[in-house]
């Protein structure tokens, strides 16, 4: 069967009415549907053959159900890549060694300039944060929207900084000079395999947008 663009307009339409709202999940979702009815050459109408396609796929009246289990197996995804990457950084020799000199030299200042060790601990925290606020307005500029991919890389790069509160606000004023280094330390390599994985999903909405 020859499918039209109205029609694929059609398939997309009925996907985000039923509730699958990131247009990414749809995309993939559209094509699957659409090269299944390809794939017949009986004289059924297109309504009948789109829906033996969904029972096909086994999409049929669970669609809410399966956009729950599309974003769970996203955000699986991509934690194991926001740990991967972490991993990768340690065993990396050059990241290994700044992030070891970073510990270092932070250790040095919270003894020796005891009294800034806080704002110097503040500008690290805000670091990270004033690159995801670029990121983000890059992304709206590019209209990528609601996009599964965009929300766990967002998600990832900022979960250091989610990870990172409440170890500082039960950290302990005796042991501030002894820990504040290593859980700032901490705090980078989470931001920078999060920042990793922002670009890959940036990078794979990007190539998904440039499809439609």
């Amino acid at each position: 069967m020859k499918i039209t663009k109205e029609q694929i307009q059609h398939v997309d339409n009925y996907l985000k009415n039923e509730g699958i709202k990131f247009w990414d999940v749809r995309l993939e979702m559209v094509d699957h549907l659409v090269s299944d009815m390809e794939n017949y050459s009986g004289s059924a109408d297109f309504q009948t053959v789109f829906r033996q396609s969904l029972i096909n796929a086994n999409w049929y009246k669970n669609l809410k159900e399966i956009n729950v289990q599309s974003w769970k197996s996203t955000n699986k995804l991509y934690r194991k890549k926001h740990f991967t990457e972490m991993v990768n950084l340690v065993k990396q020799p050059k990241s290994l060694i700044g992030f070891v000199l970073f510990y270092l030299i932070f250790s040095r200042v919270t003894v020796v300039f005891s009294e800034v060790s806080e704002t110097i601990s503040l500008i690290v925290l805000a670091a990270p944060i004033l690159i995801l606020i670029y990121e983000s307005a890059k992304a709206w500029r590019k209209k990528l929207g609601r996009s599964v991919n965009m929300q766990y890389g967002l998600f990832y790069f900022s979960f250091g900084l989610i990870m990172i509160n409440l170890p500082l606000e039960l950290l302990p004023k005796e042991y501030l000079n002894l820990l504040l280094p290593l859980i700032m330390t901490f705090y980078l390599l989470m931001m920078t395999a999060g920042y990793k994985v922002y670009i890959y999903a940036f990078n794979k909405a990007l190539k998904l947008k440039h499809l439609l």
